[in-house]
């Protein structure tokens, strides 16, 4: 059987219908660039519709990751549509650790090597 890699977790847009995601599985912490970049991956799943009801939340999971300095999981958090108390945006942090800048991660990999 495979190892599960160290780092992983998965953003998720759901409620209305509708449960789209995407995961990460990876060595190495996700970088906050990694993080916001499978965010709008996310976003770009959907349709017009689907991105307009979730424009709060999806701003909210933004600034979050944004402003994270490095979380550890296990996490999870939640960002509602609070029109619609279902509709949401999901960040799952399940192992490792997420949404590190770019500085900490070349720290920590040289503290490794």
């Amino acid at each position: 059987m495979a190892k599960k890699k160290t780092h992983r977790g998965r953003l998720q847009a759901q409620g209305g219908g509708l449960e789209a995601s995407e995961t990460w599985e990876q060595e190495e912490p996700l970088s906050k660039k990694a993080g916001l970049s499978l965010l709008e991956k996310l976003r770009a799943k959907l349709s017009s519709r689907e991105q307009q009801a979730r424009e709060r939340p999806f701003e909210e999971a933004e600034r979050f990751i944004r402003q994270a300095d490095g979380v550890d999981a296990p996490l999870r958090k939640t960002f509602r549509n609070r029109k619609t108390k279902d509709v949401r945006v999901d960040i799952e942090v399940w192992g490792g650790t997420a949404f590190v800048s770019i500085i900490l991660l070349l720290l920590l990999l040289w503290k490794f090597l």
